[in-house]
């Protein structure tokens, strides 16, 4: 029988299998990459192009572009392509970055040809109908509107402004009157500039058949491809001064927080440390600063700690929202942690537990076929593929504290860093 008395014997975590991918270009240069399972009933189709806020000449119309897509095309209106695509059992999905937009298809096998050949269309023949574009700005006016009121958002765009300079893509910087200098001929202009075969990376994931390859293939390699494409815009990140920077908000209860300063780059051979570091200090909810400013003073329901790499750069960051009264105490203790960090070293029980649970968070990345290939998205960016997570796993397990003590003490300076609070006071 089972004894509950005893809890059940630990076993080491097993390295995951990596499915490889197959890489191909078509005659007009798209670059297609393939993971097939024939386990998987579903394939699933990503295609991106570099047309992120990174590129738009002004507020908002790479968020536009890509999601107007899906409003209407030359041969359907929005309502047809919604019947359509629910008819099939099929899911579509637009979303922008910062560097990349993208479109996402996920269907049957079976119906794999009306449903490529549908998202084909929307892609090359889109629109643009004015009436679906004054909807949706209005409704993105009014999203923006809420959002402003609230102390986290204040308190993000205010941090983001202060690392890369209010004019630099990377503090995707918006006004509302931002809104109303929207118009069709800029978008379709975008739309000509950056949704064509000189800037698209397709992923095909899943059961890929020849039938589901040939498809792709015949209607993604008509996709035009520029005789001239446009020049990649250069900007100068133009960071403040670190110190301490409040965002007045009237009437509010909370106040939010967020401390931060440049990061470490994914290809940085220190990385696999400071993820490591990260993580004993905030980076999974038995971290440092969960189990201070939240169980022990109360502070907080959660604050945590990220390093968010980005093509041209990296930052390092704390969030939390705490009850106003609590804003200096909550600041002076997350300095303390930091402290601890630069002074002493990590007990031997400790850098285990934490071990083993980014070890098994990076596994996680790479569970299933699907998995593997957002990390492959991502990593794409980087100019590297899921190989890089594999070698990451290996990296921090040989992690010692003393290396995390000289991490600490290299990359985060506590002379430098950008406090910022958003609230009443």
């Amino acid at each position: 029988m089972l004894n509950r008395s005893q809890a059940p014997t630990l076993s080491p975590l097993s390295a995951p299998k990596s499915i490889p991918f197959e890489h191909s270009l078509f005659s007009n240069g798209v670059n297609l990459y393939i993971l097939n399972d024939p386990s998987q009933e579903v394939f699933r189709l990503d295609i991106s192009f570099e047309a992120g806020a990174y590129y738009q000449p002004q507020p908002l119309i790479a968020s536009t572009v890509i999601n107007m897509l899906n409003e209407g095309t030359v041969g359907h209106t929005s309502a047809e392509l919604a019947e359509i695509f629910d008819y099939y059992g099929a899911y579509i999905d637009f979303s922008n970055g910062l560097h990349k937009a993208e479109a996402n298809l996920l269907g049957l096998n079976r119906y794999a040809d009306p449903t490529i050949e549908l998202i084909g269309e929307m892609i090359s023949q889109s629109s643009f109908p004015v009436q679906e574009l004054e909807i949706y700005l209005d409704n993105k006016r009014q999203h923006f509107l809420t959002e402003k009121e609230k102390t986290s958002w204040l308190a993000r765009k205010k941090t983001a402004q202060l690392l890369f300079g209010t004019f630099h893509p990377y503090a995707n910087v918006t006004h509302e009157e931002d809104y109303k200098k929207v118009d069709r001929d800029t978008l379709l202009r975008y739309y000509r500039e950056r949704i064509n075969a000189a800037h698209c990376n397709i992923i095909l994931t899943g059961h890929i058949t020849d039938s589901i390859l040939k498809r792709t293939e015949a209607v993604f390699s008509q996709l035009p491809h520029p005789s001239q494409t446009v020049p990649t815009p250069a900007y100068t990140f133009e960071p403040s001064q670190p110190g301490h920077y409040h965002v007045y908000k009237a009437g509010s209860v909370q106040t939010s927080i967020r401390i931060s300063q440049q990061g470490v780059e994914l290809t940085n051979e220190d990385y696999a440390g400071f993820l490591l570091l990260n993580t004993v200090l905030g980076g999974y909810f038995g971290s440092r600063l969960m189990s201070n400013i939240r169980e022990s003073k109360g502070y907080t329901y959660g604050i945590n700690s990220f390093n968010l790499s980005l093509p041209l750069k990296s930052y390092w960051g704390i969030t939390t929202d705490v009850n106003r009264e609590y804003t200096e105490a909550t600041i002076e203790e997350i300095q303390k942690e930091i402290k601890r960090l630069q002074t002493e070293k990590i007990p031997t029980e400790e850098l285990s537990l934490v071990k083993n649970y980014l070890y098994g968070d990076l596994l996680r990345e790479l569970d299933g076929v699907f998995a593997q290939s957002d990390c492959l998205k991502q990593k794409l960016l980087f100019h590297t593929d899921y190989d890089f997570q594999l070698h990451l796993i290996e990296k921090i397990q040989k992690y010692s504290a003393s290396d995390l003590l000289a991490i600490a003490n290299k990359y985060i300076d506590t002379e430098r860093l950008f406090i910022v609070t958003a609230g009443e006071n």
